[in-house]
C-alpha cells in the first residue's frame, strides 16, 4: 500500500515534534502547562521509583534468604556432626598437649 505524498505534511510532522520538544516536562500534556503541574509529575514519577527500588530489595532480600536456607537444608546432618566430632577431637589434642609444649619451651636452651 502506498502512501500519497500530501503538501504540508512533512511541516505537519516538524511542527508536531517542535512542539513536543517545547513540551518537554514529564506530565505536561500542552505548552501552556504550568510549572506547578510539572514539578508534581516529577515528585510523582520520584515516588514511583522509589517504591519500585523498595520493592526490589524486598524482593532480593528475600531470595536471598530463601537461597541461604536452601543451602542450610541441603547440607546433611552427618555432615554436620562428623566435623562436629572432628573439630572437638583437634580442640582435646590442643588443649591436652599445651602444658607440655610450654615446659618444652622454656626448658629449651635458648641460643644467645
Amino acid at each position: 500500500m502506498t502512501v500519497k505524498n500530501r503538501p504540508g505534511a512533512a511541516k505537519q510532522v516538524l511542527a508536531q515534534q517542535r512542539a513536543e520538544v517545547r513540551r518537554s516536562a514529564p506530565g505536561k500534556r500542552f505548552v501552556g502547562d504550568a510549572a506547578a503541574q510539572s514539578r508534581e509529575a516529577r515528585e510523582a514519577e520520584r515516588e514511583r521509583v522509589g517504591q519500585m527500588v523498595a520493592e526490589n530489595a524486598i524482593e532480593q532480600a528475600a531470595a536471598a534468604e530463601e537461597e541461604r536456607l536452601e543451602e542450610i537444608h541441603q547440607e546433611a546432618l552427618s555432615d554436620i556432626l562428623s566435623d562436629l566430632v572432628r573439630d572437638t577431637w583437634q580442640l582435646a589434642r590442643t588443649l591436652v598437649s599445651a602444658p607440655f609444649r610450654i615446659v618444652r619451651a622454656i626448658r629449651a636452651p635458648h641460643p644467645a
